[in-house]
């Protein structure tokens, strides 16, 4: 237990002490307390000692802002997905449900830090401005000018405010997925008594989302400011659930074709950082409820009938 709760604090910790690669060390916080925890004996006791150990361990060594941070955030996320897999529910459950809660804790957190919506805009503008000065200023030691004009260092801080929510959402429902395959790996399969992950190749969207999908797609016109930033973080968001989808299309073409593992994991990394293919990824998503790429659905019967009038 105190090895699982050091470690998990250490991740977290890691974050704020190490440029890069720290942040993606701190993704996998959770994971230490899952694999400790999860399908033992009093799972669930196991989980929230745990949490608490880790979070006293973070306050004595980066202090109380921290220690109160870190329960918000990793300590809430891994409390309910070791609750949600005892529970046996879905990967997908899991991720929703871990996501929207600790989206709805950290808004809920920094908008009683900063007072008011308007002074908590104002905040994250101003740090990220200062974040554009810190990264020119490096630059220049080195002696290389960052070359982006300050118009467009002022469009990317504009929209990286307006999309804050969606990227604070993505990045949870990120983490919450990569821990869940980390424990499912490591030790899930023989602790669990059901499948939590299938054949992902394989994996879909429920066919409703496609309603809130083209909801918030119209809601992105509607002349009301609060309304149109409301839609375009919701928009977002589930047009990164349908690049998944394509991501999982690619995925079964390429088992089909044998790729080799180091060529899928370039395309991979590609699709994620070029916005074009990224857009068509996400578009053979959506047209997927329609088109049907992989043939998973049944034949239904008007069809047999439609190819038998012919």
């Amino acid at each position: 237990m105190v090895r699982a709760a050091a470690l998990s604090a250490a991740l977290f910790l890691a974050g704020g002490a190490i440029p890069v690669a720290g942040s993606i060390a701190m993704l996998f916080a959770p994971a230490p307390i899952l694999i400790f925890a999860v399908g033992r004996l009093h799972p669930l006791i196991r989980t929230m000692i745990s949490i608490w150990l880790a979070a006293g361990l973070v306050l004595v060594a980066a202090g109380p802002v921290a220690g109160v941070g870190y329960l918000a955030t990793f300590g809430l996320a891994t409390g309910m997905m070791a609750y949600m897999l005892e529970r046996g529910c879905s990967f997908e459950l899991i991720v929703v449900v871990t996501t929207m809660v600790m989206l709805a804790v950290v808004t809920a957190l920094a908008l009683g830090m900063a007072g008011s919506p308007d002074a908590l805009l104002a905040t994250l503008h101003h740090a990220l401005t200062e974040g554009m000065e810190r990264g020119r200023s490096l630059y220049k030691v080195f002696g290389i000018e960052s070359g982006v004009p300050a118009e467009t260092e002022a469009t990317i801080v504009h929209w990286t405010v307006r999309l804050a929510p969606a990227l604070v959402a993505m990045s949870s429902a990120l983490m919450v997925l990569v821990n869940l395959s980390l424990f499912w790996r490591w030790v899930g399969k023989h602790r669990l008594t059901y499948q939590l992950f299938g054949d992902l190749a394989k994996w879909s969207t429920p066919e409703w989302l496609i309603w809130v999908f083209l909801a918030t797609g119209f809601a992105l016109f509607v002349p009301v400011k609060a309304l149109d930033t409301i839609a375009l973080d919701a928009f977002v968001c589930v047009a990164a659930v349908y690049f998944c989808q394509g991501l999982a299309i690619m995925s079964f073409y390429f088992k089909m074709l044998a790729m080799p593992s180091v060529a899928r994991a370039i395309i991979y990394l590609i699709a994620g950082i070029q916005p074009v293919l990224a857009a068509l990824v996400c578009a053979v998503g959506v047209f997927d409820l329609w088109v049907d790429f992989r043939r998973l659905k049944p034949p239904s019967q008007e069809a047999d009938n439609f190819g038998d009038f012919f």
